[in-house]
């Protein structure tokens, strides 16, 4: 028996996208191969096919950037637990390994009450950090060219009919982010909804209660960011509120700060007048007081004068009235 499984064509169809400028191991049961060529004609930097006798890659430590390997249904967990180790020993930083299991693998433990699916992701995150699983699914179905269009058509009633997935696709990394950007339709399982019924082939009790568990998180997670957006909006109302109230304040306190400017402007202009008149009446001041002045010097050189009159006067009577009228009569 082959130590690994070689790859259907579709897994290098859907790892294709993300090999660009890429180192890739291909542990496959031959070398060469469509699948290879498929990754060196979309652009890979390098692409090594080996063909393993053990568990055991002869590639150095962190020599490569992604890896592809189907690990077979024969062999125990430790066998596979050693070929997890290699692979993880043999991808660089940043890089990750694309895998092909069966699920039969994991059946025994899908009846013990954990998912095949389940179980898969236990097994991987035991030595990768970030783990994403995609169910292989054959498609049964009939698909035809819609008329006029480029669009293809497939009558997903009738995908049914192939029946539970055989293997799983799994690609991991050790790093904290992905590397890898998948479409959310290739997340979901295609034949986990064929039947309700917990005995059907596609679905496991526990698998059906592992995702009836998810649902009923989802719905509390949903009710509770409901909460959180009423929450949000109710306190964004009280905040427009607020803010109303506060803009009806501002504009009352720029009508009183327009008022007392016009105050202080007229205040000003009115002092600058009474400056104005008081300037006025200094000036009219010293006029009269210079007046008053002169007038005051001009009366006492009167009053001199008038003096120096009365005197000459009395003195003129005295002479007059001793030498013409010796009896004192006039």
């Amino acid at each position: 028996m082959p130590v690994v499984e070689s790859l259907p064509v579709p897994v290098y169809l859907l790892v294709e996208p993300m090999v660009p400028g890429k180192k890739v191991l291909d542990v496959t049961t031959r070398v060469g191969g469509p699948g290879a060529e498929c990754l060196r004609r979309a652009g890979a930097a390098d692409v090594i096919s080996f063909v393993p006798e053990r568990p055991s890659l002869a590639v150095p430590d962190a020599g490569v950037d992604i890896v592809l390997c189907g690990l077979p249904a024969v062999g125990s967990d430790e066998e596979r637990g050693i070929w997890l180790a290699e692979i993880r020993r043999v991808l660089c930083s940043g890089g990750f390994c694309v895998l092909r299991l069966p699920t039969v693998v994991f059946r025994d433990r899908a009846q013990a009450g954990a998912g095949t699916r389940t179980a898969c992701a236990d097994l991987l995150l035991g030595h990768f950090a970030n783990v994403d699983i995609v169910e292989e699914t054959q498609f049964g179905g009939v698909s035809f060219h819609v008329p006029g269009t480029e669009d293809l058509a497939v009558n997903e009633s009738l995908t049914r009919l192939s029946g539970a997935s055989s293997h799983f696709v799994a690609l991991c990394t050790d790093c904290a982010e992905r590397p890898w950007n998948l479409s959310e339709s290739l997340l979901v399982p295609t034949d986990a909804g064929a039947s309700a019924d917990a005995g059907a082939p596609g679905v496991a009790a526990g698998e059906l209660a592992a995702w009836q568990g998810e649902v009923a998180r989802l719905e509390a997670r949903s009710a509770e960011l409901s909460r959180e957006r009423d929450g949000a909006r109710e306190g964004a109302m009280t905040l427009r509120d607020r803010a109303d109230r506060l803009e009806r304040t501002v504009a009352a306190l720029r009508k009183d700060v327009e008022r007392f400017l016009r105050q202080i402007s007229d205040d000003a202009a009115a002092r600058e007048l009474i400056t104005m008149e008081r300037d006025d009446l200094r000036r009219n001041l010293a006029v009269v007081t210079r007046q008053v002045a002169d007038a005051s010097r001009e009366l006492e050189k009167r009053q001199v004068a008038l003096r120096t009159l009365e005197k000459e006067v009395v003195r003129l009577r005295a002479a007059r009235g001793g030498a013409g009228n010796p009896s004192g009569k006039t």
